[in-house]
């Protein structure tokens, strides 16, 4: 059986990439983000601590809008190591988001070691608790006990998208038609003054 890698992308493939992040860039200028002053505050304050932010699998494509909210702060993701993680890596560092190749499939417990030796109190962490591969909405809990082991900041948003196009995959990705409006909601989660049952109990009741 053959030894499983890290998967990149190279050669003409990589340079696909630049076309569609300027075609990305275009798509968000229409797409407008409302919120509550309750969650702007959340998401425009910056700790003196690593923050985990968490949301489901299908709002990714969305995600690159939260630079306009977390400026000044290094931005990492965990994507998978997998073919289709490898053009979203490439993507990603585009929008200055610095990739950590693992999942739950594969790969997740050393993508969380690897991420430990870069982190300081400036990070942000992107995680889709329920990627890659599903099931949709369905939180698999690895990742948030690692969050609470290690006393993190944690921000669980809710994102609403009315007029949206669904792709046909397991998450039912959405894709906010050009000129929509998308509401996000930020809630914060002490991982300071909960038991790991209670911060659990908390974090899926939000989501």
């Amino acid at each position: 059986m053959p030894k499983r890698t890290v998967q990149y992308v190279s050669g003409l493939k990589k340079m696909m990439i630049f076309p569609c992040y300027v075609f990305l860039r275009l798509w968000y200028l229409t797409i407008r983000i409302r919120m509550d002053e309750s969650s702007r505050a959340i998401l425009h304050s910056s700790p003196n601590a690593v923050c985990v932010i968490y949301f489901w699998h299908q709002h990714l494509f969305i995600m690159p809008k939260l630079r306009n909210f977390r400026k000044g702060r290094l931005l990492y993701g965990l994507i998978s190591a997998s073919k289709d993680g490898a053009f979203l890596d490439e993507l990603a560092k585009w929008f200055h988001v610095k990739a950590i190749r693992g999942s739950s499939t594969w790969r997740g417990g050393i993508a969380l070691q690897e991420l430990e030796h870069c982190l300081h109190p400036d990070c942000d962490v992107i995680i889709t608790p329920d990627g890659p591969k599903g099931p949709r909405c369905v939180c698999k809990w690895g990742s948030f006990k690692w969050s609470w082991h290690h006393r993190f900041s944690v921000l669980l948003l809710r994102v609403e998208e009315k007029h949206v196009w669904h792709l046909p995959s397991w998450d039912r990705f959405c894709i906010p038609i050009p000129f929509s409006t998308v509401r996000i909601t930020a809630q914060e989660l002490s991982t300071e003054t909960f038991t790991w049952e209670a911060f659990q109990e908390r974090a899926s009741k939000y989501l």
